[in-house]
């Protein structure tokens, strides 16, 4: 079975998207493995950086949970790498989000749950899914349907106070539906080595984490940005500095 794993804070700007973009590439072009990047994220960033604005698709993560679409008939191969897939994302999300009551929740968690755990296809190794900067329906229902989840951070006090409110949602979620949801790890990301406050703030992670610090932290780099703008995951970017990049997520991979 395919193991699924979220990457995920709340807080906006932390890298998410980028870090889920470039884990799912390192993961099929790396390490060879069929890898399925899940767009959870109602903005769709994850979708439009790696297959850009005009790609085909018979539906998104919005068709699958609530019109029946199977994965695989909506899924898109990547045009960089044979091994890499996504489900696209919808704006359908954000939208629906501010309607349904949050009295429908938990019973659409464990619905959402189901219909994902059931639907992955049995040929894809890895799921790696972005999920969107709240608390809300859909990353309840990502993290729900998780094996892990990746916590994204910066080194920065706003960062450290997402944690803890992560924290608290992913703890309730073992209690009351996914009791084998373990925390994967903790990514560091667009720290400046240079700078004394980041440093200190790496330390700080460590210190109060432990093992669950990914290392090595990832850098602040253009070139990370650049591959974005190239729609594509680092793995298979060629610019400037690349090479670097794309170890610190093979590494974390």
């Amino acid at each position: 079975m395919s193991r699924i794993i979220s990457v995920a804070l709340q807080k906006g700007g932390v890298g998410k998207t980028t870090c889920a973009v470039n884990l799912a590439g390192a993961l099929a072009g790396h390490f060879g493995l069929n890898t399925l990047l899940l767009d959870f994220d109602g903005q769709t960033n994850a979708t439009s950086t790696v297959l850009g604005r005009g790609y085909e698709s018979a539906g998104d993560i919005w068709s699958v949970l609530y019109s029946g679409a199977a994965i695989d008939e909506v899924m898109v191969q990547a045009p960089q790498h044979p091994q890499l897939w996504v489900l696209p994302g919808s704006a359908e999300l954000a939208y629906w989000e501010k309607k349904l009551s949050e009295d429908q929740w938990d019973a659409l968690v464990l619905e959402g749950r189901r219909i994902l755990r059931e639907r992955i296809p049995a040929a894809i190794d890895v799921v790696v899914v972005d999920t969107p900067p709240s608390l809300g329906l859909w990353l309840q229902i990502a993290v729900a349907a998780s094996d892990g989840v990746l916590l994204v951070v910066q080194p920065h006090e706003y960062s450290a106070d997402g944690i803890r409110d992560l924290m608290r949602t992913v703890q309730a979620i073992q209690d009351k539906v996914n009791p084998d949801l373990v925390i994967d790890g903790l990514i560091v990301n667009g720290v400046r080595p240079t700078t004394g406050e980041h440093a200190a703030w790496v330390d700080e992670y460590r210190r109060q984490f432990g093992a669950a610090v990914l290392e090595p932290p990832v850098a602040e780099r253009i070139v990370i940005a650049e591959a974005q703008r190239a729609k594509m995951p680092l793995e298979f970017y060629a610019g400037r500095g690349a090479p670097e990049a794309r170890g610190w997520f093979r590494e974390i991979a």
